[in-house]
């Protein structure tokens, strides 16, 4: 028996065939809670990502997570990371074959070195502005995406050791009632890998009735200490809804840098925003 296919047949058989073959076949969502294992309790803001595809998001205030819409193969990992515990890289199959889907992240014991900061008799501690205040109106800029985990910032080089104080922001334009970041201060490794150095979250919050003078967060509580090639960068942890909020810029001064996940690699724009820190330079 011999078999013809027809011109529209053909044309048929072409279209089943592309129809078929766009749909990805391990576009899937992921959803679990991630725990501390010694309290059993939920961790609220943890981030979770796929590793080596700059695909992530941030757990809500109780942990709980959804990865929307990722291709998926169970060679792949996930990696769940928060200061103050442990980082977790679980695979794709491992999460899958958990049917409760949670994830559990031990404490991190942080080895703190005390520090004594000393004065000569009689001279007060050498003030220092790290970044750049902008208050022109010329430009404005923002987060280049506003999905859950990324982070928009500034990198400086710091000459000498430097005890933190406040860190300032100059905001243009913000059309939400509050808006909350979560902050983050990472110390250059190589030319393209930074570390974080903090030992506990912190979280910077204002109402849009704050922008029209400079926005500063006390960090002294914290002891933070800087030197070297620094990167300063607010994290948008949390879902703030329909809204926009815009730094003040300046175009010819530097580069705002963004990324967005903690996977991905961190890309840079013309001009700096206003964003920058006080300090008291340290002498032994």
């Amino acid at each position: 028996m011999k078999f013809y296919i027809t011109r529209l047949s053909i044309k048929a058989v072409l279209l089943i065939f592309v129809l078929f073959s766009s749909i990805p076949v391990y576009s899937q969502s992921l959803k679990g809670k991630v725990l501390s294992t010694s309290t059993n309790a939920g961790i609220g803001f943890v981030n979770v990502v796929i590793v080596g595809k700059n695909i992530g998001t941030v757990s809500d205030e109780d942990g709980n997570f959804t990865i929307e819409h990722v291709n998926l193969f169970d060679s792949d990992s996930l990696r769940f990371s928060i200061i103050g515990y442990e980082s977790k890289n679980l695979s794709v199959l491992q999460f899958k074959e958990d049917s409760v889907k949670k994830v559990f992240l031990d404490l991190k014991i942080y080895k703190l070195l005390e520090v004594n900061v000393v004065h000569k008799k009689g001279r007060k501690p050498k003030e220092i502005i790290i970044g750049t205040p902008v208050v022109s109106n010329d430009l404005k800029s923002g987060f280049e995406n506003n999905d859950l985990g990324s982070e928009l910032g500034i990198k400086v080089h710091v000459k000498q050791p430097v005890l933190l104080k406040d860190l300032n922001l100059n905001v243009a334009t913000c059309t939400f009632d509050s808006v909350t970041y979560r902050l983050n201060i990472y110390q250059s490794v190589n030319q393209i890998e930074y570390k974080n150095i903090l030992t506990e979250p912190i979280y910077i919050s204002f109402s849009k009735d704050k922008i029209m003078n400079v926005i500063s967060y006390d960090l002294r509580k914290y002891s933070i200490i800087v030197e070297g090639n620094i990167l300063i960068a607010l994290e948008l942890y949390k879902d703030l809804g329909e809204g926009s909020l815009l730094f003040h810029t300046e175009f010819f001064t530097g580069f705002t840098f963004h990324r967005k996940t903690i996977e991905g690699n961190w890309t840079k724009s013309p001009g700096v925003i206003g964003m920058y820190l006080d300090g008291q330079i340290i002498e032994y």
